[in-house]
């Protein structure tokens, strides 16, 4: 039988920090660039890579509720 590869919160903190800095750099280009029509092409990753950091942070504290009913028991 193969065992299910299960993410822990630190692997969703480390992706989540990962995330955050590339949406920190996206939005330094965006502010950097001239071109209005520039920036609106990027600002479309980057309500994206922000929609999928907050679905980490979403799974983290899902994932810490579910290790503190595993404690409780």
């Amino acid at each position: 039988m193969i065992k299910k590869k299960v993410p822990t919160v630190k692997y969703y903190m480390v992706m989540s920090s990962l995330l955050g800095l590339s949406i920190i750099l996206q939005s330094m280009v965006v502010i950097s660039t001239p071109h209005t029509f520039i920036r609106a092409i990027n600002l479309i990753p980057i309500i994206v890579s922000s929609g999928i950091v907050g679905a980490f942070i979403r799974e983290i504290f899902i994932l810490k509720q579910k290790e503190e009913q595993v404690m409780k028991k």
